[in-house]
């Protein structure tokens, strides 16, 4: 997550020397990872595709013809963000609920998986190996980049905002969409057919939203400012915090828990609240979300695999102690949430979840 960062010149000549260098690696930025606006067609121009793009109203960003370059910097980056806070194989690989954390089955990463949610019937999550037939082997690289941060697929079809986050990683700077795609393009192809991922006409997406301009790397230079973009990145947000039907956050009840969530083929649960409320984690200190992360454990107590920790696990310590920083920040929800409770109403946040009626 480190971005560079250029200094400023100590004299005249090398600061005009410096704005030439900015303008050509913008110009170069822009037409291979970024965004930029050269080739992209008008920004005005309407959306095609399926029923669900034109009933919304969704702009679609026509697809360009930019590459990413592949550097052993950006294939080491990627493969780090696909398997720690990305969280990829979650969705796109089998998993063994037979194995701690449900880890993907080895030698299937990346390969698909036909029924993503049971929330969502219909939904598949694609082969991101590079198999020609089944997986992205035929993809461009902007339609993976499209894909992963503006919502829609290959085909011009919308992503389905509950099983991909693309809400989240609109925040995912370009030098890090990048490397995941480096990364992707270096998996071992593996043949998986799949249907067809099954789109509503009524689908709700309203962070399907075309992203014309590079985005570059946010201020990281503090725990907290790392652990933001962190938390981005891991859609922690997405399990954690209340939508109404709109998909939009419940206010004051940011990160404070209570979403029902369906591990098929466990029985449901609630995610947590995260804030440092009484009702939440504030009795956690940064050694035990280290080994809540590494280990999938506090205390005597196991989390429940649907919270990807052995992901988070394959983080570095000073990534892990980012998000507990950040987390530390967010504003105090009271809003108690039990899975070793029943489930029923709750006055604080009028849904039904675990631990319902302890509010």
């Amino acid at each position: 997550m480190k971005g560079t960062t250029l200094r400023i010149a100590k004299n005249a000549a090398a600061a005009i020397l410096l704005a030439g260098i900015r303008a050509a690696l913008t110009a170069v930025f822009a037409a291979t990872v970024g965004c930029g606006s050269e080739q992209g067609g008008s920004r005005n121009q309407p959306a095609s595709g399926s029923p669900a793009q034109l009933s919304l109203g969704t702009r679609v960003r026509p697809l360009t013809n930019r590459t990413v370059e592949r550097t052993p910097e950006r294939l080491a980056r990627g493969r780090y963000l696909v398997n720690g806070i990305g969280e990829c194989f979650a969705c796109h690989s089998p998993s063994d609920p037979n194995r701690p954390g449900w880890p993907p089955v080895p030698g299937k990463e990346g390969s698909g998986v036909d029924e993503v949610s049971a929330d969502t019937p219909g939904t598949v999550a694609a082969n991101l190996t590079p198999d020609r037939e089944t997986g992205i082997g035929n993809w461009t690289d902007d339609m993976l980049a499209r894909a992963i941060r503006e919502g829609v697929g290959h085909d011009g079809r919308l992503l389905h905002p509950t099983v991909m986050p693309y809400e989240f990683y609109r925040s995912m700077s370009d030098e890090d969409l990048a490397s995941i795609i480096v990364c992707l393009r270096a998996l071992p192809p593996i043949r998986n057919p799949l249907p067809a991922s099954v789109t509503s006409d009524h689908i709700v997406a309203p962070y399907a939203i075309p992203i014309y301009e590079p985005v570059p790397m946010p201020d990281i230079s503090t725990p907290v400012k790392r652990g933001a973009y962190l938390v981005q990145l891991g859609a922690c947000q997405w399990c954690h915090t209340l939508r109404d039907e709109n998909r939009q956050s419940l206010p004051g009840l940011e990160f404070g828990g209570g979403d029902f969530i369906t591990p098929n083929p466990f029985p449901q649960v609630t995610s947590a609240n995260l804030t440092p409320d009484p009702s939440g984690i504030s009795y956690y200190d940064e050694a035990v979300f280290l080994k809540a992360m590494h280990t999938g454990k506090v205390g005597a107590r196991k989390l429940n695999p649907i919270m990807p920790w052995w992901y988070f696990g394959h983080m570095t310590d000073e990534d892990l102690k980012a998000i507990f920083a950040y987390l530390r920040t967010v504003k105090p929800v009271h809003h108690r949430v039990d899975n070793a409770e029943p489930v029923a109403y709750c006055r604080i946040c009028r849904h039904r979840h675990h631990g319902g009626a302890l509010n």
